[in-house]
């Protein structure tokens, strides 16, 4: 049984930007319509994993708790498959909260309890802003590199087997989508710096 942990709520942890900050990044969130009812949680089928419930993430977003919140597993966790948004009878998007949070926490540099997850995030918008598409071997590689570089040679003899099997392709995709991507991440910088 998974016990969670408990934080004594002083003034010293509390942070009132920090509530500001992301009812501005994440204004179509309508985080602030939870009333707490917990549909979001006793639905997600991720919350086996997180640290905090959904519910749990927007309290404490209120209650100022910024360290707390962006050095959460929850954040990281989110699978961001809808759920809690279709069954949230407030329509609080969930996901997109998650997902500002975790652009937050990147950008200032928390770490998380996970250590692979921003990481990972990182890596996979590098590969699609290279090449307009995702390639496997490469993000598996550069993620070894980042994180266990010991399991080089087993991960080769996987990567061997995918190969010959026609899995995986050693080149990285063409397309020609290219530019507009980068239009969407230079968008996306953008509305971040606002």
């Amino acid at each position: 049984m998974k016990t969670e942990t408990i934080h004594e709520i002083t003034p010293k942890i509390q942070d009132s930007s920090f509530f500001t900050e992301v009812r501005k990044i994440a204004e179509r969130t309508n985080f602030m319509d939870c009333m707490q009812c917990g549909v979001c949680s006793g639905s997600c089928p991720a919350r086996f994993a997180m640290d905090f419930s959904p519910m749990q993430i927007i309290k404490m977003i209120q209650l100022g708790l910024k360290n707390i919140v962006l050095s959460s597993s929850t954040i990281w966790i989110c699978a961001q498959c809808q759920t809690c948004l279709t069954r949230c009878p407030r329509e609080v998007n969930i996901p997109l909260l998650m997902s500002s949070l975790k652009n937050i926490a990147i950008r200032e540099n928390i770490p998380c309890k996970i250590e692979l997850k921003p990481k990972f995030h990182k890596t996979f918008s590098e590969i699609i802003k290279k090449y307009g598409r995702m390639h496997e071997p490469e993000l598996k590689i550069k993620l070894i590199k980042k994180t266990s570089p010991q399991d080089v040679f087993h991960n080769a003899t996987l990567a061997l087997r995918l190969l010959r099997k026609g899995k995986i392709k050693l080149l990285p995709p063409k397309t020609d989508q290219i530019p507009d991507i980068l239009v969407l991440f230079e968008t996306a910088s953008k509305e971040e710096q606002k």
